[in-house]
């Protein structure tokens, strides 16, 4: 397989250097083992063995270079996702946030209404107190006023029919 390149794509003048360093390098690296098999077997390559490399070293490229373009894809999709996980990540934090406010404020209210509920059973337990204490003075006012209307019923036996004295006259 024989690379060719089109001139038009100012992309492919990228490729092909890096094209040209692929080749570069893989002859280089021939050239050496070469030089060292030289000295050693004396190992000659025909042109059409290069060749065939060369069309091997190729196709392994482009597959590199499909595979590293999945991966900047991959990438880029991957780092998309992050931000929209980012992105949700913060809108949850906020929306904690904002419960553990309401949270605050109802803790707040529990703790009104508690002290507003033991304030109720304060004043009902006074109020039972006091309710105690009316009937105990009502009782003895009624002693009172029973004593006073036996009272005034012995001193008006006792008084002469005669006496005007506490009617006005002296």
């Amino acid at each position: 397989m024989v690379a060719t390149w089109d001139d038009s794509d100012p992309s492919s003048s990228k490729e092909e250097e890096s094209d040209e360093e692929v080749v570069n390098l893989a002859l280089m690296a021939m050239e050496e083992d070469a030089s060292e098999d030289e000295s050693d077997n004396e190992v000659q390559f025909s042109f059409d063995e290069l060749q065939n490399a060369y069309e091997k070293l190729y196709v392994e490229y482009e597959n590199v270079c499909l595979k590293n373009k999945s991966l900047k894809k991959n990438a880029m999709s991957m780092s998309k996702e992050i931000e929209n996980l980012k992105s949700e990540n913060s809108k949850y934090i906020s929306e904690i946030e904002s419960l553990k406010n309401k949270n605050s404020f109802y803790l707040n209210e529990i703790e009104v209404l508690n002290v507003s509920s033991k304030l109720s059973n304060d004043f009902m337990e006074e109020n039972e107190k006091l309710k105690i204490e009316i009937d105990a003075l009502k009782k003895s006012f009624s002693t009172f006023s029973n004593s006073s209307a036996k009272l005034d019923n012995l001193l008006g036996l006792q008084m002469c029919v005669f006496d005007k004295a506490g009617l006005g006259y002296e």
